[in-house]
């Protein structure tokens, strides 16, 4: 049984025109870079993208020679212009970091990743080693003025404890661990055509293009001749070889595998076959990296997996294969070709019978086969000779007999059960005589179908075709599976613990309890690798099924399941091709490309091993727009939790397929609070947000192996900033600024109630010494009239009640109209003006000239209202009182910001006037006017003289007007 080698092509090239990879390594999060044409790419299983679009800064090379990773997650590029260090953590270059001094810009003569260490051979002379973030000097060497040719492979190779380094001629030797040092002269055609180096035991492997394999032990240099091995193999370099944990392997284009166990005598350990296509070995072979599992292949056609395959299995491309059948140590396989055989412990194929479509093998014994075949009905292999089998119908056999037989089953003695392109016959081997099985109507069992697979079961014939399962017992036939006229093809049927189990086209794997008839169906949702199954057999009690797409093997509970990525050399098998060898331990299954052999329970094994790459994030792209990117964050931005700047709209997160090339699963992808459910992430590999509102949100990925026993998680935490009206802040303030309205208010509202308290005090006030000793004076005459004065004196008293009780109305409608919020329009003052006017100067000799100027229509607070009226009664009345005879100018004004009210009267003497200025009388006129402006935040002036009285309120408006509708 062979664990060879088998390729996996995860590259063809940047695009079809475009294939040549010139060197190709791994980083630390799974990522693979390459360089193509001199330029850096990386490769993130979903698309190619060159290093200047990931990497947004000033570069300081132009071309790219060679790269290799450390385990760090650094790359290391050797350029044009020397050597440069990129960290892919932090996604930066590294320049001034203490381990990197002394070596970015220089010269790289040989640079070597070996694991924990890295090795760099500089032009000025200078053998580093790079431990992490340590730099070590090894050794010093003469650097060449001019160097012929370096090898095209590897000139420095080291282990843990030693280096061995090839250099204009010379060989170095290092001693990691003493440090010692050594150098040995090289025959000059031994370096010129030195191609590649391995490390030995005690020495060294030299791959030699014109010379062959040469061994070097320390002293002196020796000519390798390997068994198996003639010289052309060794100079026609169309060949692989590296070394692998103890061991050299050597792959050559016809499919030779061997092993060499890496001392000096190259002691071979096994030599068997690969299944690498031979097309790639004429390739030409840039550079192959093996890290010990796997090698990744830089060729001129593309980037290659190279793996060993992690079970046994051996291979005969016998072309399809339909049917197989043991006999003694000989396994025959049928299909549309020639006859072919092979043995177990040989992978030669040989042919036994011409070509015919070999369809169906039944054992009959040992050494002999009943064979079915499409098209010429019958035929006997026995001992391995073939040939055809004659037949006729029976007697009274209306029924055209179809000679195209898909399956065979054992009925009666040497009657068996032939099952056909239309229905199931019955076929004699003693006389040769072909009849049809009927149901107790006379029918034809299974007229008209192609019958797939046929059992007997305790008397019970059971039988699959392309329009479903069925069984028939003593005349009867039922359909049992799909149920009535719903049609499916069934390739094959097996009986296991009181179920029968259908292979089915389409619908999977079908199980149906015989007891209860209840059915379970087993697809691809519960990791059947295809629903298309052809065959299956039971080995124990695990189940094996070919589909069309893989091998899967179910264990009654989980399925595991095996692709081209894990070896297979074909994924689509074929319909009733398989067959357990007991003795031998070994299955075999027969598919398009031939057939494979594998060891039942040791295959199961290294599968449930399997495991899936953790789930990676590319890139996550944002930007205000769709065409107007801001930020670009890369893998050095990959930590837990990312914030998104405030202006950000939108964002594109790309997931990495870590090794997608072997598409061993799946991953799925919920973005909380968003998407609640996982989804698988789509081919593109692409998450796109839009309309990206505040908040926090989950990222959550899933990689799940298609058996869903492998299960890797990765969460990260996204977060956009605020807008500042999003804000705590904003709110905190806006609160503040509430509140500070709310009190603002609160406290002029007071303010408000406590004026109003105070006008309607000042008008009780007013009520009762004004109106109260107008009433007084009405009792008092009143009273003077009871007492019986003359009746001359009656008249005058009289008189004064009626004057009297006019002002005490007066007042009463004054106090009336002030307490009125009806009367708070500006009209309203200018008309109780004018009234007031009309009421007291007319009595008088004054000539009145009113000027009004409203130029807003709002209204007055009440409290100004009041004030202004009663400063405005307040000097008519002195008028009235002081100035007989007079001119009155009255002028009002009221805009938004302002009101203005000024009085002036002009008091015109002749020669029998008084001045009442002269011997001046101070009352408390002109004090109630002063304190009623201040009640209302006004300016007030008054002036007078012998010929003019002059009164003037401004009273600014800007604070009444906010709140008048609040007070109102």
């Amino acid at each position: 049984m062979a664990l060879g080698y088998f390729e996996i092509e995860i590259l063809s090239g940047i695009d079809p025109f475009h294939r040549n990879i010139e060197s190709a390594a791994r980083d630390k999060q799974g990522f693979i870079w390459f360089v193509a044409g001199s330029l850096l790419y990386r490769y993130d299983g979903v698309a190619i993208k060159p290093f200047n679009e990931l990497y947004t800064g000033p570069l300081g090379f132009t071309e790219v020679n060679k790269l290799t990773t450390d385990d760090t997650g650094r790359l290391w590029l050797e350029t044009r212009n020397g050597l440069f260090i990129f960290d892919t953590q932090l996604w930066r270059f590294i320049e001034k970091d203490t381990f990197s001094k002394g070596l970015v810009g220089e010269d790289v003569i040989a640079l070597s990743n070996q694991g924990k260490n890295l090795f760099v051979a500089t032009r000025s002379g200078i053998l580093w080693q790079i431990s992490g973030f340590r730099k070590k000097k090894l050794m010093q060497f003469q650097p060449a003025l001019s160097e012929l040719r370096r090898p095209v492979g590897k000139s420095l190779i080291a282990d843990e404890s030693r280096l061995w380094f090839a250099y204009n001629s010379l060989l170095f030797f290092v001693d990691l661990k003493s440090g010692k040092t050594q150098q040995v002269q090289m025959p000059k055609r031994v370096y010129r055509e030195l191609d590649d180096l391995f490390l030995l035991e005690n020495g060294l492997l030299l791959r030699n293009y014109g010379l062959g394999y040469m061994t070097f032990d320390g002293r002196e240099f020796h000519q390798l001749h390997l068994k198996g091995l003639n010289t052309g193999d060794m100079r026609d370099w169309a060949h692989w070889s590296f070394a692998e944990t103890e061991k050299i392997i050597f792959l050559f284009g016809d499919g030779r595998y061997f092993e060499f166990r890496n001392n000096l005598e190259m002691t071979l350990l096994r030599q068997d076959k690969h299944d690498i296509r031979s097309s790639l070995f004429k390739s030409r072979l840039n550079q192959l990296d093996f890290n010990g599992h796997e090698g990744l292949c830089a060729t001129e056609n593309g980037l290659y997996s190279l793996v060993r395959r992690t079970f046994e299995l051996d291979y005969w491309n016998t072309g399809t294969a339909r049917a197989i059948v043991k006999q003694q140590d000989k396994y025959y396989v049928g299909g549309y070709a020639p006859l072919k055989y092979f043995m177990s412990n040989n992978l030669a194929i040989k042919e036994s019978a011409p070509l015919n479509n070999y369809y169906a093998f039944l054992p009959i014994d040992k050494d002999t086969a009943l064979v079915g075949l499409e098209g010429n009905f019958l035929g006997l292999l026995a001992n391995g000779k073939f040939r055809s089998l004659s037949y006729k119908k029976a007697k009274g056999t209306l029924e055209d007999l179809s000679t195209m037989v898909y399956s065979l089953c054992h009925y009666r003695e040497n009657s068996y059960l032939l099952g056909t392109s239309c229905g199931l016959w019955i076929y004699n081997r003693d006389t040769g005589s072909v009849s049809p099985l009927r149901d107790n109507m006379g029918k034809l069992v299974g007229m008209g179908e192609r019958v797939n697979s046929i059992q007997v079961r305790q008397q019970v014939i059971s039988f699959t075709t392309e329009n479903g399962y069925f069984e028939y017992l003593a005349g009867q036939l039922r359909k049992i599976y799909p149920q009535k006229s719903e049609k499916l093809q069934v390739y094959s049927h097996s009986f296991r613990h009181n179920k029968v189990f259908l292979a089915t086209k389409g619908k999977g794997l079908i199980a149906i309890d015989a007891s209860t008839g209840h059915v379970d169906t087993y697809n691809t949702n519960g990791g059947l690798a295809h629903n298309v199954v052809f065959n299956m057999a039971w080995v124990d009690d695990l189940l094996f099924l070919g589909t069309f797409r893989g091998l899967s093997v179910w264990d009654g509970k989980n399925f595991y399941n095996a692709y081209a990525m894990h070896g297979l050399p074909f994924e689509e098998f074929n319909q009733a091709s398989i067959l357990e060898d007991k003795p031998q331990g070994q299955l075999f299954i027969g598919g398009v490309l031939g057939c494979i052999a594998i060891q039942p329970q040791q295959f199961l094994y290294n599968l449930k091993q399997e495991t899936v790459p953790p789930p990676v994030l590319s890139t996550i792209s944002m930007g205000t727009s769709s065409g107007n990117i801001v930020t670009s964050f890369t893998p050095k931005d990959g930590q837990d939790t990312l914030i998104f700047d405030k202006k950000i709209e939108f964002a594109n997160l790309r997931i990495a397929k870590i090794d997608a090339y072997k598409q061993n699963y799946k991953i799925y992808f919920r973005l909380r609070p968003l998407i609640k459910s996982f989804q698988e992430v789509p081919a593109s590999g692409e998450i796109n947000l839009s309309d990206l509102k505040t908040g926090e949100y989950e990222l959550e990925l899933k990689t799940i192996s298609d058996n869903g026993l492998s299960v890797k998680t990765k969460r990260w935490l996204f977060y956009k900033k605020p807008k500042f009206y999003e804000t705590q802040l904003f709110y905190v303030l806006v609160t503040l600024g509430l509140g500070v309205v709310l009190y603002v208010i609160a406290i002029l509202r007071s303010s408000q109630l406590k004026r109003d308290k105070k006008l309607r005090l000042e008008l009780a006030r007013d009520l009762h010494d004004e109106v109260g000793g107008l009433l007084t004076g009405i009792a008092m005459q009143t009273d003077l009239m009871a007492i019986g004065q003359q009746s001359a004196g009656r008249h005058q008293s009289l008189e004064k009640i009626a004057a009297y009780s006019r002002e005490a109305v007066q007042t009463m409608d004054d106090v009336i109209w002030a307490i009125d919020s009806r009367n708070n329009s500006q009209g309203s003052l200018e008309d109780r003006m004018r009234f007031l006017v009309s009421q007291i100067l007319p009595m008088q000799d004054v000539d009145v000239k009113f000027d009004i100027n409203l130029q807003s229509a709002g209204q007055l607070p009440q409290y100004v209202r009041q004030n202004v009226y009663l400063i405005f009664k307040e000097a008519l009345h002195n008028i009235c009182k002081h100035s007989p005879n007079a001119k009155v100018d009255i002028f009002l004004k009221i805009d938004r910001h302002q009101l203005i009210l000024r009085l002036c009267n002009t008091i015109q003497l002749t020669e029998g006037t008084i001045s009442h200025t002269k011997y001046p009388r101070h009352g408390q006129g002109t004090a109630n006017m002063k304190r009623r402006a201040e009640a209302i935040g006004a300016k007030f002036e008054a002036e007078r003289s012998a010929t003019r009285y002059r009164i003037q309120l401004a009273a600014k408006l800007n604070v009444n007007k906010l709140f008048l509708d609040f007070f109102n």
